[in-house]
């Protein structure tokens, strides 16, 4: 059984967090399919602070889905101590550990000179590290402090900030090895995860161009890295976790048939519904859901102007009908 400082997990493949996707639902799901730990979307420390209604809503974990990391985002090693010290207060049980964003590369990010920004600040990582792992030993010593980068903003960074993040008490890093300005663009470098292993005494999750099962055995075979982390190509497809854990089990990987897609779906829509999600919460999910299925342009398209979760339920019914 492997271990993100003293939090066991039963298996290595982890969801990653991903903003408007990984809602309670969705990360309910993906544990159900096989995800040993899910990752809340991103979350801003600063508005947790402010008591920010709509940000305090994605605080809703469900039993089914734990454990799960609360991913939080800022600049300020003060938010993040306030921030942590809220949610022990009032949600002690929903989190099993806090994940500090380094990665997020969208134009508002940098603006605020938070996610990947921080990539080209080593020591204030440490520093918010440093005080989030302060804030959580006052009422949760066992609760690991984890941390998410990319390879830098513009320039390799990964290796400094991660050192940082190591010494200041970070008990994982996650690498997507891709900069900060390149988003999502060319291939994701493993070979770069590779070098953080070497580097680093604290385990390693690789991420980043994971596209099918057999890949997770791929970037464990390059990297020697602790854990594997899904992101997109889990939105829509939870059975990803189910088909990838069969591969590293060294077994015959399982075909996704059209029965396995409609199974999935009427049980995203069965937990939305006991989750009360919107239809903006939704629609992603089923937006992805429509890639690579028969007539995928019109699905997604159907999904994607849908106003209500009652227009995605007519839509879908009508495809599993089909």
């Amino acid at each position: 059984m492997k271990k993100i400082g003293s939090l066991k997990l039963k298996g290595e493949l982890l969801l990653a967090p991903m903003a408007d996707y990984t809602n309670v639902a969705f990360r309910t799901l993906a544990k159900e399919y096989g995800a040993a730990l899910c990752y809340t979307e991103l979350i801003s420390a600063k508005a947790l602070t402010m008591k920010s209604k709509r940000t305090e809503n994605m605080l809703q974990v469900s039993e089914g889905e734990k454990p799960v990391f609360l991913q939080l985002f800022g600049a300020n090693p003060d938010d993040f101590s306030k921030a942590i010290s809220i949610v022990e207060k009032k949600y002690p049980n929903n989190f099993a550990g806090y994940d500090l964003n380094c990665g997020c590369s969208v134009p508002k990010a940098l603006r605020g000179k938070y996610g990947c920004s921080l990539m080209s600040q080593p020591q204030i990582v440490g520093h918010i590290v440093g005080a989030m792992k302060k804030e959580v030993e006052k009422t949760s010593p066992h609760k690991p402090v984890t941390v998410k980068i990319r390879l830098g903003l513009k320039q390799e960074t990964f290796l400094e900030v991660s050192h940082e993040a190591e010494n200041a008490g970070a008990h994982a890093i996650t690498i997507h090895p891709r900069l900060g300005n390149q988003a999502y663009a060319g291939a994701a470098d493993w070979t770069k995860i590779y070098e953080l292993k070497k580097e680093i005494k604290i385990p390693v999750i690789g991420n980043g161009d994971i596209k099918k099962p057999s890949d997770v055995i791929e970037m464990k075979k390059q990297t020697n890295c602790d854990f594997e982390m899904i992101g997109r190509a889990a939105i829509g497809n939870a059975f990803f976790f189910r088909a990838a854990q069969v591969a590293l089990d060294g077994k015959e990987t399982p075909i996704r048939k059209f029965e396995d897609v409609i199974l999935e779906g009427n049980r995203f829509l069965e937990l939305a519904e006991k989750f009360g999600l919107g239809v903006n919460e939704v629609r992603p999910y089923f937006i992805g859901l429509a890639k690579g299925q028969m007539g995928a342009s019109i699905l997604r398209n159907s999904f994607g102007l849908s106003k209500t979760i009652e227009e995605i339920k007519t839509t879908f019914k009508g495809y599993a009908e089909f």
